[in-house]
């Protein structure tokens, strides 16, 4: 069994061997812009991110609408694609 953070020692190491190498794109679900704003920051140094904007607990359209205003932004700022 897996000690606790060792899934982010993993991934830094990763991060680290593709340092200096042609950007891969990756595709990223997100439900919402605090779940995914980690995950962008830290990943879109060696990706070509687009995200996958989905949220099917979200029923009034109101609320979805709300949280598509708010990860654009957070898209812009990173460069990244929706």
């Amino acid at each position: 069994m897996k000690k606790r953070g060792d899934w982010h020692r993993q991934l830094e190491a990763l991060m680290q061997s593709l340092e200096g190498k042609e950007k891969q794109r990756l595709l990223l679900h997100s439900c919402c812009a605090p779940c995914s704003s980690h995950c962008l920051d830290l990943l879109s140094s060696c990706f070509d991110i687009t995200v996958f904007y989905y949220d099917p607990n979200i029923t009034e359209q109101g609320g979805y609408s709300l949280r598509v205003a708010v990860q654009k932004p957070l898209l812009a700022g990173l460069g990244v694609g929706l």
